[in-house]
């Protein structure tokens, strides 16, 4: 069978950068392993570009080792802006409940590593829609004044705000905030963010803030993941509606 390293060849060739996969992806029938590299992840999901179409409902094999096998459905394709030609994304939910993608790559927490002292292929924490927007006071650092913004969607680096209509917000990209989330039922979690993406929408006078976390102390961070949890956790009861078939427990 063919290894990781021979199966990351051609992809790492097209994506310019080395690439990172968790184990071979094995499709019953299929007599090769898929060529795949991971772009996101999250506890119980992960997102791959690969070269292959795979249709939704597919199951999907990641054999770790001969012990270590996770099985997954594949739930979603997504837009493959900025692909190579003949490259596509998809999104992957493990069927197992015991899977959690995230302890097998705990770099991840660093949000930035390398691979041979090369610069890795950009491997992001996934991000969830929030249904109902979660409030999120916002601040320059050190200043009194406050801005109230709405989440768009939340991942475990940060997330997307958008203002209220106007553009009063005076927030720009590299600027530092001290962030308060109000969580429901629970007390506001507190931390330093960074302004990196800022885009105007005109036709709804509002601007969309790009955050990502650059200080939080290890309680409040335990609060913030469960908040993020949570948000994959209803997502995922969505997929296996979506997929009909029951959610594993």
């Amino acid at each position: 069978m063919s290894s990781v390293a021979e199966n990351l060849l051609n992809i790492d060739q097209a994506l310019g950068q080395p690439s990172l996969s968790i184990g071979l992806m094995l499709i019953q029938g299929w007599e090769k392993p898929v060529e795949y590299a991971l772009y996101e992840i999250c506890h119980h999901n992960i997102g791959v570009i690969t070269s292959v179409t795979l249709e939704v409902g597919t199951p999907v094999l990641i054999e770790r080792n001969e012990n270590h096998i996770i099985p997954l459905i594949v739930h979603q394709a997504v837009p493959k802006e900025n692909l190579p030609d003949g490259y596509n994304r998809y999104r992957l939910i493990s069927v197992d409940p015991e899977t959690d993608f995230e302890t097998l790559i705990p770099e991840l927490s660093q949000r930035t590593f390398a691979i041979n002292n090369k610069q890795l292929y950009h491997v992001r924490f996934a991000r969830f829609k929030t249904e109902i927007p979660t409030r999120v006071d916002a601040r320059t650092f050190g200043s009194p004044e406050a801005y109230t913004l709405k989440t768009i969607n939340i991942s475990k680096s940060g997330f997307l705000l958008a203002s209220p209509p106007g553009f009063r917000v005076p927030f720009n990209e590299t600027t530092l905030l001290e962030l308060t989330v109000h969580v429901e039922d629970e007390e506001p979690i507190c931390f330093l963010g960074k302004v990196i993406r800022c885009e105007f929408d005109f036709e709804k006078k509002m601007k969309r803030y790009g955050i990502n976390i650059c200080e939080i102390t290890a309680d409040m961070k335990e609060r913030y993941d469960s908040y993020i949890e949570d948000a994959e956790h209803r997502k995922n009861r969505q997929i296996f509606r979506l997929l009909n078939i029951p959610m594993p427990v």
